[in-house]
């Protein structure tokens, strides 16, 4: 069955890419919720979709998964504070940031730390962070995070701002007092113009959710509320398709980071392209298959086009397998580049990420320490290895490693030698 009712109401209500909405995983979607609601057919079910916003929500999540975490694509974030410090030379007296979709809070969180770092007062800093599932702001403002939510490298800048207790990182008060999450709905108009011009915007894995008409216009809404130099960061396979004639691309590895430039520099100096190719797509995965979300499938299914012999040189490869949630196939990867380059602590700690996916806690333990033996400092290892040691009521471990995390360099590099 096709429900091309739902599919309709999905595209014209949430603005959806209807690539989304093919295939055995989505039709295996609305059937488990046509049962659970108790909807006879579809046409049932739309009209709850009409009525609930709750179940909307749901539906729509489900598809588009609102998933971040900390420090995501960690370059990024080195840029960021760059450009902050960069601003604040130039005699800047207030910033304004805007995170996009900003889901369960990380990101938005990730900005004010930076902001901070980069010597920028609290007061004279504004983050906004967007998005209309009501469940993941109710999440954001409560700012405590699992060991799932440091899946990459944390700065070692950042662990001043961090909290730990019962087996959960939270976010210091003053990070948290710095960021406004509001509800709203960013495709619809003037949402963005009322509380721009923003320095920085952060949208990412947004972009590839929604239809082309509904992508322009977004596109459009943020660029005209960056000022003139400001950043727009997005996701991996989001870049090229927000290349336009006011957004140039920066070339750092990593960042997927754009420019708002004038229009006349843009005619010399930005990256244009003359035919913008859709972003890749994959349909929504069974939920028996332990479904990924879509943003982080098609960063693997963007990797995979690379040749074989690519993928297996750095560690970048395993990270986005692993982000789509194809953990065993990561796992190949970095034991292969183990066995090519010899032992690194960033290859464990990648490793003791994915153990932890799958629940081993103990081989996790065990390679997180591993990482430690390399690197001592590492700040990421050592903050899996202490929630290890919290989560298994040994107190006293875990704050002798808070105190290692503590003690680490502020400025520590924590991504080591692949």
């Amino acid at each position: 069955m096709t429900y091309s009712q739902v599919q309709r109401w999905l595209s014209e209500r949430m603005s959806l890419d209807a690539s989304l909405m093919t295939g055995a995983g989505f039709e295996s979607l609305i059937a488990e919720r046509l049962t659970a609601l108790g909807c006879g057919d579809e046409r049932e079910y739309v009209g709850v979709l009409e009525r609930s916003e709750e179940e909307a929500e749901h539906l729509a999540g489900s598809i588009a998964v609102p998933e971040t975490w900390l420090f995501r694509y960690p370059m990024s974030f080195d840029l960021l504070v760059e450009h902050l410090e960069r601003r604040l030379r130039e005699g800047a007296t207030t910033l304004r940031m805007l995170s996009v979709g900003c889901a369960s809070g990380e990101e938005a969180y990730g900005m004010a730390m930076a902001a901070l770092h980069a010597g920028w007062s609290a007061e004279r800093v504004t983050i906004d962070a967007f998005d209309r599932s009501e469940a993941a702001l109710r999440r954001a403002k409560i700012a405590e995070y699992g060991s799932f939510s440091i899946r990459h490298e944390v700065p070692g800048w950042a662990i001043e701002f961090l909290r730990h207790e019962g087996g959960t990182i939270s976010v210091d008060d003053r990070v948290r007092a710095m960021v406004g999450f509001r509800r709203a709905d960013v495709l619809e108009p003037l949402v963005l113009a009322g509380g721009g011009p923003y320095d920085v915007v952060f949208c990412r894995n947004l972009l590839i959710y929604l239809d082309a008409g509904a992508r322009t216009r977004l596109l459009g809404s943020i660029t005209e509320s960056l000022v003139e130099g400001g950043l727009l960061f997005v996701g991996h396979a989001e870049q090229i398709v927000a290349v336009s004639p006011r957004m140039k691309r920066i070339d750092s590895s990593h960042a997927f980071t754009l420019e708002r430039v004038a229009l006349a520099a843009a005619n010399t100096t930005a990256t244009v392209l003359k035919r913008v190719p859709e972003p890749v797509r994959v349909p929504v995965r069974l939920a028996s298959e332990g479904r990924a979300a879509p943003a982080a499938v098609l960063r693997a299914a963007a990797t995979s086009k690379m040749p074989e012999r690519a993928q297996e040189t750095t560690l970048q490869s395993a990270r986005d397998l692993a982000d789509a949630g194809r953990i065993r196939e990561s796992e190949e990867m970095i034991r292969g580049i183990i066995a090519r380059k010899g032992p690194s602590a960033a290859a464990f700690e990648l490793l003791g990420t994915l153990r932890q996916a799958l629940n081993d806690g103990a081989g996790a333990r065990a390679l997180f320490e591993q990482a430690l033996y390399l690197e001592p400092a590492r700040t990421t290892s050592l903050l899996q290895l202490a929630l290890i040691h919290e989560g298994n009521g040994e107190k006293a471990k875990a704050e002798r490693l808070w105190e290692r995390v503590r003690r680490a360099q502020p400025a520590g590099n924590d991504r080591g030698a692949e």
